[in-house]
């Protein structure tokens, strides 16, 4: 069920699609690692090269984890890009980062099986990337509990799989925030319908038996 600090965030949202202010309110942004043959990969679409173009990178700590505390992922996750970055950093919410930095930043949460997202604001323009996790992430809460599909658009990959080297661990079922993977009568099932292409269970599968391909 969405709470009143929630439903606030999914009205100024849907305001701002409804108005074709955004795109979408987020971008999922596959893991560089989980992509086959890479020089398929367009660079506004992958997290590393939006920052290696930005003028500007501050860091911050995740809104969205600061107000639920649902969770023991790291805080300091929130990468704010050129003139947001600016706003913060004169408001002393953030603080200048590299992009040696900004690398390790995503390593470390793409270990803690967060996803990868470029935000966007008013103008389509990315203010930051921004790395979630489903139980305290504003647009993920509300893509789950609200069924808003177009709040969060999908990257340009989808999950393929070798079943026949799947050995039914079930921890691509425990890492897919978007409910492509559930375990049926003890073997994982797929559904590449509801693969938003965060490359997650491509790099937590044991087996390698995962990958992602352009849609």
């Amino acid at each position: 069920m969405i709470d009143a600090h929630l439903e606030e965030i999914l009205q100024r949202y849907a305001r701002w699609l409804e108005a074709g202010k955004i795109p979408s309110a987020g971008r999922i942004l596959p893991i560089a690692e989980a992509v086959v043959h890479k020089d398929w990969i367009l660079p506004t679409h992958q997290a590393e090269d939006i920052l290696r173009n930005a003028d500007l990178i501050a860091l911050a700590s995740c809104t969205c984890r600061l107000y639920y505390k649902r969770c023991k992922h790291p805080v300091e996750t929130c990468l704010l890009l050129n003139r947001t970055a600016q706003v913060f950093l004169d408001a002393g919410r953030a603080r200048p980062i590299s992009q040696e930095e900004c690398m390790a930043v995503l390593r470390t949460a793409q270990s803690h099986g967060l996803v990868h997202q470029a935000a966007y604001q008013p103008e389509h323009d990315i203010w930051a990337v921004c790395s979630c996790c489903s139980c305290c992430c504003y647009r993920l809460q509300i893509l789950k509990l609200h069924a808003h599909e177009d709040m969060v658009a999908h990257s340009d990959y989808f999950a393929e799989v070798d079943m026949a080297r799947c050995r039914d661990c079930g921890i691509c079922v425990e890492c897919c925030v978007f409910g492509a993977w559930k375990t049926i009568d003890g073997k994982a099932v797929y559904d590449a319908g509801r693969c938003y292409g965060c490359g997650q269970c491509v790099v937590q599968c044991p087996e390698s038996a995962i990958w992602l391909r352009p849609r």
